[in-house]
């Protein structure tokens, strides 16, 4: 981290990569509240550095969403999939991958609330999404 901020800059993309990539470590080891600020210094660079619509300020909200998943917050992972989701259509199209990815983690959201009308909902829309673009 040290050596990307030295050499990009505190507010390139890299380093807010190299926040993410520290975010996902402490996930990992379920210290939640050093992995939310990882990942909320990483998408504060990318909306400074690349916008608020780009693909990799969607990842960032998606991983923040997969982190208060993981902490059984399901409303503000909500949110944060939303977000995502949002993001990936603006900046990818209702057909790309990267979208499908997105209505995917949401019906894996409602998968392990038990709301599995929901999910069936989200894994039609993102497999329809698949078998068109690939």
């Amino acid at each position: 981290l040290l050596i990307h901020e030295i050499a990009f800059g505190k507010n390139h993309p890299t380093t807010a990569t190299s926040y993410n990539n520290i975010g996902l470590l402490f996930q990992s080891q379920g210290k939640y509240k050093e992995a939310f600020e990882y990942y909320e210094k990483s998408l504060v660079i990318y909306e400074i550095a690349l916008g608020k619509n780009h693909p990799s300020t969607a990842a960032s909200y998606n991983n923040i969403a997969g982190l208060f998943k993981s902490q059984g917050k399901y409303k503000e992972a909500f949110e944060y999939y939303e977000k995502s989701l949002l993001i990936r259509e603006i900046a990818l199209g209702k057909n790309h991958p990267g979208t499908a990815t997105s209505y995917n983690n949401i019906a894996g959201l409602f998968e392990s609330q038990g709301k599995y009308k929901e999910a069936f909902e989200y894994y039609e829309k993102s497999l329809l999404i698949v078998e068109i673009a690939l």
